[in-house]
């Protein structure tokens, strides 16, 4: 037997051997995804509970057919090499070459993590969750080898949004190597690209390290929330179109669509650090995304950026404000973004949140940091539209627990988010 027949003979008999100890609720969602290609579904005779469990189906279903897909293609790139295989894959599924190539290069990746293969396979992670898997593994050289069931596990429970954040605090916390080192290859890998489309139009495509990222987005994101400060709230941009247009008045000196004309904005960082009373010095400084920053990071960032330190004296400024102002403090934004590193929902950028009122205002809530939390706008729909509630695990971690929408589910008093 060749050795792709003998790994699919034993993902099969782990597959049995699983649906053995799952009982009847594992071979039933299995029979569920061989159901879908055995007769069609007529999604408009579904009740609401039933496509959202059509759904889950096909979700599993997506996630067999990549990873039966990933390991076709892996074996076909060990037969006659990655440079075919990607001639192939351009040839017979008309695919561009440079998707046939990440393709060719992710399923080879993904051939060398088992654990994350056969979760594909089995449905329990989606493709989004094995992707992020496996550039972990390839962007992390200098923190040993990651701990691929801790990964998994949090896979299962999280959005692929959130499981990104995960990830990044993975690395981050196994990294061992050199992390002067490290950002010299991570900047090695700067890039930026721009392409015209037929009708015209202009697609940019970035890729920066950590430290420039986060400037970047800093910058853009100031120029964004004084272009949608100046908007008509009747005639409001998309999130997406007002990004368009910061980058516009930043690269440009322009206005913006008419609205924000300006310089440059400045680059406000906030950065963390722990101080060591021994040493009488900061150690360990960060982002508010935990990338740890090197000395002479932390220096250049010193001269030519505005630091916001998170030092905070909580003498000097009340954290607890009780009912005496409604409003956030500045300083309360700041322990926010470090606490939540961004919205507890989505894991959207810190800069793009608003800090929610656990007990809203309206309801007698106090403008406390435990009352506090981060959430994006879409976010902040989801809690006062859909009814969606905050909740605290048992790490002290705050999270967005969805519900089901039904007409009880969504509570009248809850749809008016500028009053939470």
């Amino acid at each position: 037997m060749d050795r792709p027949a003998t790994d699919r003979a034993r993902r099969g008999a782990a597959a049995v051997s699983e649906g053995r100890r799952g009982g009847a609720a594992g071979s039933a969602e299995r029979d569920e995804v061989v159901a879908l290609f055995a007769a069609p579904v007529v999604v408009g005779d579904l009740s609401d509970g039933r496509l959202e469990d059509h759904l889950v189906v096909l979700g599993r279903a997506k996630s067999r057919l990549a990873a039966m897909d990933a390991e076709a293609v892996a074996e076909l790139a060990r037969r006659r090499g990655e440079a075919e295989a990607v001639d192939l894959l351009r040839g017979k599924r008309k695919q561009s070459r440079g998707g046939a190539k990440r393709e060719v290069q992710q399923a080879g990746r993904l051939a060398e993590l088992p654990g994350t293969a056969q979760a594909l396979e089995e449905g329990r992670i989606t493709p989004q969750h094995a992707r992020l898997i496996v550039e972990a593994a390839q962007v992390a050289p200098g923190a040993g080898p990651l701990d691929e069931e801790a990964l998994l596990a949090a896979a299962a429970r999280e959005p692929a949004d959130l499981f990104g954040r995960t990830v990044r605090d993975h690395i981050n916390d196994r990294s061992g190597d050199d992390l002067t080192e490290r950002r010299r290859r991570q900047r090695a890998q700067r890039r930026l690209t721009w392409k015209q489309q037929p009708d015209g139009m202009f697609e940019m495509f970035g890729r920066f390290d950590p430290v420039t990222g986060s400037r970047i987005e800093t910058a853009l994101g100031a120029v964004a929330n004084k272009l949608w400060r100046a908007e008509d709230p009747k005639n409001r941009r998309t999130p997406q179109q007002r990004m368009a247009d910061a980058l516009e008045v930043l690269a440009t000196g322009g206005e913006g669509g008419g609205n924000a004309k300006g310089t440059p904005q400045g680059v406000d960082l906030l950065v963390i650090a722990d101080y060591d009373t021994v040493l009488s010095q900061l150690r360990d400084a960060r982002l508010v995304d935990g990338t740890l920053l090197s000395p002479e990071e932390l220096s250049r960032l010193a001269c030519d950026a505005n630091i916001l330190p998170a030092l905070f004296n909580r003498k000097s400024e009340p954290l607890w404000l009780g009912r005496g102002k409604r409003h956030a403090s500045a300083r309360q934004r700041a322990l926010l973004a470090e606490r939540d590193k961004g919205c507890i929902g989505c894991g959207a950028s810190a800069s793009w949140c608003q800090a929610h009122h656990i007990r809203h205002w309206q309801h007698g809530g106090c403008t406390d940091l435990d009352n506090l939390c981060l959430l994006c706008s879409h976010c902040h729909h989801q809690v006062h539209e859909q009814g969606a509630q905050v909740v605290k695990d048992s790490n002290g971690r705050y999270g967005l627990q969805h519900q089901r929408r039904t007409p009880s589910a969504r509570n009248p008093d809850l749809n008016h988010p500028r009053l939470c």
